[in-house]
């Protein structure tokens, strides 16, 4: 494989367009698998690309999982639309599978390539040390399952991720699972479809695993989309339309207002009931909106906390609200259109790298920018409205630190 392919474009601009004029014109022995976050999307994209027979790994017909239709699609060489969350699934016999096929992998929007195991304390690991359950590699952090295999015990998915060679401790206070790397070598190209990859996690975890990637862009020429060299686009055209609202109800958000902690310390409790004020005031006076206009976020354990009458619907589970009738939408919604009608926002909290992901970096000789990582997702949610379509937004950022780094990107200093 080469290297990765990042198509870094700007949301709007035809990066799906382009995968999919890519993936009709192939040719008859060139394999796709198209992995994106949403079903619907899925759905799109065996619709789109018509002289293909796209199929999505189901269990209706024969026995077994989701991850189980999609080996059986691998070994048949059928071209797959899936999920992230299934492929992230992948386990040592997919990548065996794929080693004999000559897949091309299409990534709509990045991947949650490292995730935090909640089941396990710090006290949990001082267990499985003593016991001689687990060996924890001083050099490379990676956590080895030393009992018996089929040893069944509460950390039957510590057992699991251990022996497939995905775990790593972080300063032997918390266990991180780590998609396989070695997967993406199986394939005969990779695309990833995003924007502003340089600030994402897996940019991270792809400079710690040395894969190498290449930067370009969509455009489009006439009726078809091209590929090309990045260049500079300015942007301050986008401060016409994404109006940021400035009033008292920013006066909270100074300092570190508005982070995971700062919601978590219970002291803070006061300024979060203000906060739900603030929102309220926002939604109802200031802006005067309705549900079907307006979209909001804030960390989902804290949703509760500040959700006013009128707008706390939020996405079904299954991600079907195809009409886009939900005023909550998560803070790292991507990859969606459904929301491109709603014209007045509320980015309610301040976006930091979980600390446990950062030191997994850090310990590996990677440093994160935390101001660039907090930019990318304050983008990609605001471009989830109306102004995917050009149209003007009014967005309310009660955050003195994410108003600011919006605020650079709109006058080019980012």
């Amino acid at each position: 494989m080469d290297k990765v392919k990042v198509i870094d474009s700007m949301m709007g601009t035809g990066k799906t367009s382009y995968a999919i004029q890519l993936m009709q014109e192939a040719g008859d022995s060139q394999k796709f698998i198209y992995v994106t976050p949403f079903l619907d999307e899925v759905k799109r994209i065996r619709e789109s690309v018509t002289n293909r027979k796209f199929k999505e790994p189901d269990v209706k017909h024969g026995d077994g999982t989701k991850l189980d239709s999609l080996k059986r699609l691998i070994a048949n060489g059928e071209d797959i639309a899936t999920t992230h969350a299934l492929f992230a699934m992948a386990d040592d016999e997919l990548m065996d599978l794929l080693k004999w096929e000559n897949y091309t992998l299409m990534i709509d929007e990045v991947m949650e390539v490292i995730s935090v195991l909640q089941t396990v304390k710090k006290g949990d690991i001082t267990i499985l040390e003593d016991s001689g359950t687990i060996e924890i590699d001083p050099r490379t952090i990676q956590v080895h399952w030393t009992a018996d295999p089929k040893l069944n015990t509460k950390y039957n998915e510590v057992k699991s991720y251990a022996l497939a060679g995905n775990l790593f401790s972080v300063n032997n206070t918390a266990f991180l699972w780590n998609f396989p790397a070695k997967i993406f070598g199986f394939f005969d190209q990779v695309f990833i479809m995003t924007y502003m990859f340089e600030g994402q996690l897996q940019r991270y975890y792809y400079d710690l695993h040395k894969i190498k990637y290449d930067y370009s862009e969509v455009t489009k020429v006439g009726e078809r989309y091209e590929l090309v060299s990045r260049v500079y686009h300015d942007r301050s055209h986008l401060k016409q339309l994404i109006i940021i609202h400035d009033s008292k109800l920013n006066d909270i958000g100074q300092k570190q207002s508005l982070s995971k902690s700062w919601f978590e310390n219970k002291k803070n409790a006061p300024k979060i009931s203000q906060l739900k004020n603030n929102l309220y005031n926002y939604y109802r006076n200031y802006t005067n909106s309705k549900a079907d206009d307006f979209i909001w976020t804030t960390y989902k354990d804290y949703k509760k906390h500040i959700t006013g009458n009128g707008f706390g619907k939020e996405e079904s589970k299954n991600n079907t609200d195809s009409k886009g009738k939900a005023c909550f939408v998560p803070f790292n919604l991507r990859a969606t259109n459904r929301y491109k009608h709603k014209t007045t926002l509320a980015f309610c909290l301040n976006r930091y790298m979980n600390p446990m992901e950062e030191q997994f970096f850090a310990q590996r000789g990677v440093k994160v920018n935390e101001e660039l990582f907090a930019l990318t997702d304050l983008l990609q949610w605001i471009f989830r409205s109306a102004i995917r379509d050009g149209k003007p937004v009014d967005i309310y950022i009660p955050s003195k630190r994410m108003r600011d780094l919006l605020s650079a990107w709109l006058n080019n200093e980012t």
